[in-house]
């Protein structure tokens, strides 16, 4: 939600007083939690009245928790109860941490002095937008799961308030986005939706990076449009089953376990999952019929590696045999490799071929704009790479993949597209803001510029340079840096 309309300057209310409500929260949370407050407190018009129906939510789960009598809770388990028990709970809170992410996306390429608009094609609203939208769905996530903590406190009740509750929150949080209503930062969820709209048609639909960035970060919610199939189809299972007078109340958690496998082996579960792969695969297609250029068909081919995995994992599970794993084992090692060299290269551009020295000689790009360090982006490396592999934690049965299992990968798997997304418009900023900019700032008269030498102005001042020319000049330039269409890396 980064490239929305005409951003509008956030207006910032006046201090309030502290409110009991809020220092409840933040009494025992210190330094960060305070600055987290402050932050959202600022994030929009709304923020003091989200963040207020925050608190108080909080505090209402904390009085369920304490005085529950039907059901004794552990900790571990009311937080499982609303995050991690199965495929019903977890995708609303990955979308949460999705807008959390990109919230220090922003944050960190804008402090780092890139100009998002021009690589993303349009204004780019403020980081605190991103944290407003969280802390909106939460409030919302938290208002629903309530109504079911409550309900479950009232014996006798037969309309299962655990299923109901996720299936209504999934529909409300659908409505929440893509409903034309004015609320929530309407333009910026309208650029959102018709960059996932151009995607899902994007033989027929233009190609920009924010399209890129939109599609690569539905392959990491892959697996969420898997489990969003398993909570309708195993919905839709248990409230088909007839109902028999006189026999007893079957929990729902029950009828789950024995609706799972056949839900599951669907093959919509596998279609779903594939289906963000093949809209990326789709838009590199389209982008090597514009452009002819090779490096997109071997994207294309980095993409359509996720489909034997994809294939192989269903097919293990309906028709299982060691000689299924091992494929799966070894359709898993092709498509992580590939990916994560492709990160490396391609996508973040870390590595150059220097010819002078060798052949086969790589060094490490010069131009960097995130960190000066070049051990940060070794260190980003070795990130990107563990998580990628993390899956074979699973294959080899190390961990648990259902329930918080299942949760701990999918979570790790956004915070490393987060990661990705940062140090990937850095490199298309670097690849192709920079250039432009010097080209522009060439033809600038150099006395223009409080009589700085342009010819010895390194790469990452041309702009702050420009900013001290002539107002035509910086808007001439800006125009120039302006993306165009498909010409974009995929």
């Amino acid at each position: 939600m980064g490239a929305g309309g005409t951003g509008s300057s956030v207006s910032r209310r006046s201090s309030l007083s502290p409110l009991t409500s809020a220092s409840w929260v933040t009494s025992k949370a210190g330094g960060r939690y305070e600055m987290l407050w402050h932050m959202m407190r600022q994030a929009s018009p709304l923020g003091t009245r989200e963040l207020v129906l925050f608190a108080l939510l909080v505090k209402a789960y904390a009085l369920v928790y304490t005085f529950s009598r039907v059901h004794h809770y552990t900790l571990w388990k009311f937080f499982a109860k609303l995050l991690w028990k199965n495929a019903a709970t977890r995708p609303p809170v990955l979308i949460v941490l999705i807008l959390l992410g990109w919230s220090w996306v922003v944050r960190t390429c804008t402090a780092a002095g890139m100009e998002l608009e021009l690589v993303l094609g349009g204004p780019t609203k403020p980081s605190s937008m991103a944290v407003s939208c969280a802390l909106v769905l939460t409030n919302i996530f938290l208002s629903v799961h309530l109504v079911h903590l409550l309900a479950s406190e009232v014996p006798g009740l037969t309309w299962r308030p655990w299923l109901t509750t996720n299936v209504l929150l999934h529909a409300v949080l659908a409505l929440v986005i893509a409903a034309p209503h004015k609320w929530l930062h309407a333009d910026a969820r309208t650029s959102l939706l018709r960059a996932a709209w151009d995607s899902l048609i994007a033989p027929f639909a233009p190609v920009s990076f924010w399209h890129v960035i939109v599609a690569d970060y539905a392959t990491s919610l892959a697996k969420a449009f898997a489990d969003v199939q398993l909570l309708f189809c195993e919905a839709h299972a248990i409230a088909s089953l007839p109902e028999q007078p006189g026999a007893p109340y079957t929990r729902t958690t029950v009828l789950w376990e024995q609706m799972h496998p056949a839900c599951v082996d669907s093959p919509f579960n596998p279609a779903l999952l594939a289906l963000p792969f093949w809209v990326r695969l789709c838009q590199c297609l389209h982008v090597y019929a514009h452009t002819k250029e090779q490096k997109n068909l071997w994207n294309a081919l980095k993409y359509s590696t996720a489909f034997p995995l994809i294939y192989l994992g269903w097919h293990r599970r309906v028709y299982p045999s060691p000689f299924a794993s091992r494929l799966f084992v070894l359709a898993a090692v092709l498509n992580s490799s590939y990916t994560f060299v492709w990160d490396v290269l391609m996508d973040w551009g870390m590595l150059r071929w220097d010819k002078e020295r060798s052949c086969w000689s790589l060094t490490m790009r010069e131009q960097t704009i995130i960190s000066a360090r070049k051990a940060t982006y070794a260190l980003l490396a070795a990130f990107n790479l563990s998580l990628r592999f993390l899956w074979a934690m699973a294959v080899f049965g190390a961990v648990p993949t259902r329930g918080h299992g299942m949760f701990f990968f999918e979570a790790m798997e956004i915070a490393r597209r987060t990661v990705w997304a940062a140090f990937r418009i850095e490199w298309e900023y670097v690849a192709k803001v920079l250039p432009k900019a010097s080209a522009t700032y060439a033809a600038v008269d150099k006395d223009s510029i409080d009589g700085e030498d342009a010819s010895l102005l390194p790469v990452h001042d041309v702009e702050r340079a420009l900013d001290r020319g002539p107002k035509g000049a910086a808007t001439a330039g800006a125009r120039a840096l302006r993306p165009l269409g498909t010409d974009v890396d995929l």
